[in-house]
């Protein structure tokens, strides 16, 4: 999900206000941020609490597995929640805010880095309502089909992206002013 003010051009012209204003541009850039992260926060929380309850029908396999062995390979922190795909999942999203480069603006993603490379195109499955194909682990020739039944994450930014784009805005707005 993106929430762009006219194109994103507040934002560029921000980024541009907060670089000539030095290093108190750093300072306001900082608390702008998080301010806009904070009204992006509300639509986060609840597409990682869809995540987290889903119902998903289908076999349970051995993907938690692969989950662990890789978290434990490229991370030296202990993880909480466990290493089932849902909290996996839910763990994923998160909200990046950006004044500069091609994707400026303000969005929200699920960072399928945080994954094992066969798994990373399960965050889009789980949203789509015609679920997903893959074999019964160790038998290749019997095929099984998962369904979450969810939207996880079109769901809550449909419910909440108007009064988000709404705040965004006039954060945008409001330091445009103070920048002048």
């Amino acid at each position: 999900m993106e929430i762009r003010s006219n194109g994103g051009d507040d934002f560029k012209a921000l980024g541009k206000k907060f670089r000539a204003a030095g290093k108190g541009g750093a300072a306001i850039r900082k608390a702008t941020t998080k301010t806009i992260q904070g009204h992006l926060k509300r639509i986060v929380d609840e597409q990682k609490r869809e995540a987290e309850t889903m119902p998903i029908k289908g076999v349970k396999g051995h993907g938690s597995r692969r989950r662990e062995a890789f978290h434990k390979a490229h991370s030296k922190r202990a993880r909480r929640g466990g290493y089932g795909l849902r909290s996996s999942v839910a763990r994923a999203i998160k909200s990046r805010v950006s004044y500069s480069g091609f994707k400026l603006g303000a969005s929200i993603r699920v960072d399928s880095r945080t994954l094992p490379q066969s798994q990373r195109k399960l965050p889009r499955y789980l949203n789509s309502p015609k679920g997903w194909r893959h074999p019964v682990w160790a038998h290749r020739d019997r095929w099984v089909r998962q369904i979450s039944g969810v939207a996880y994450f079109d769901k809550p930014i449909e419910r909440n992206r108007d009064r988000v784009r709404r705040d965004v805005a006039a954060t945008v707005a409001e330091v445009m002013r103070t920048l002048k």
